[in-house]
């Protein structure tokens, strides 16, 4: 049975990460990759944008805390699942079970700068449970992903610093589930041919 994170990427390893209104066109127009994150948008925008990206069969996974005008509280969770998020992020971990009772995918985000940044994060996992985590930046050393990996079933993704493809192909060869790329010509090296 796949897990949710599995149903919003498909097959795909990248997804196209979006602030601005052009990366947000070229990702819903001219690549094929199922899911896109948005790191944009307001009260008034983020609806329409959703729509967008639904018209053309893609997920949207939204980061939370990246939306202009809408409550990181029940209330504002429950109208993104109105108005039809697939995914949210969050730096916040306490927002997860209010993204989970939503029945949305939630994904827990974290920066891992130093050695308490991991145990937290790994208390964080096993507490709140999402459905995925992304790490940042992709370019954390190797043994920060088998740790994350070898302490939790939850899938583990990459984000932040992914500036070529070595880097995503590393990353991607330690067992990351996916990574949020923003970069628009190593977006185009991972489209499916």
């Amino acid at each position: 049975m796949k897990n949710k994170l599995e149903e919003l990427l498909r097959e795909d390893r990248m997804i196209p990460s979006v602030s601005t209104v052009e990366q947000l066109k070229y990702a819903v127009e001219r690549c094929s990759f199922s899911c896109i994150m948005l790191k944009m948008g307001d009260i008034n925008t983020i609806g329409k944008m959703i729509a967008h990206i639904h018209k053309y069969e893609k997920s949207a996974m939204v980061h939370l805390d990246s939306i202009k005008g809408i409550s990181k509280d029940k209330s504002g969770i429950h109208y993104l699942r109105r108005i039809g998020v697939d995914s949210l992020i969050t730096m916040k971990s306490q927002n997860i079970r209010m993204i989970k009772e939503e029945g949305i995918h939630s994904v827990l985000g974290t920066f891992l700068v130093d050695s308490s940044s991991v145990a937290v994060t790994l208390q964080n996992m096993h507490t709140n449970k999402p459905d995925a985590v992304i790490a940042m930046p992709m370019t954390i050393p190797d043994s920060i992903y088998e740790i994350l990996q070898e302490n939790t079933q939850i899938p583990i993704m990459a984000g932040g610093l992914g500036m070529s493809r070595e880097i995503i192909d590393h990353v991607l060869g330690l067992g990351v589930r996916a990574c949020a790329v923003t970069d628009k010509n190593i977006l185009e090296q991972y489209e499916k041919i």
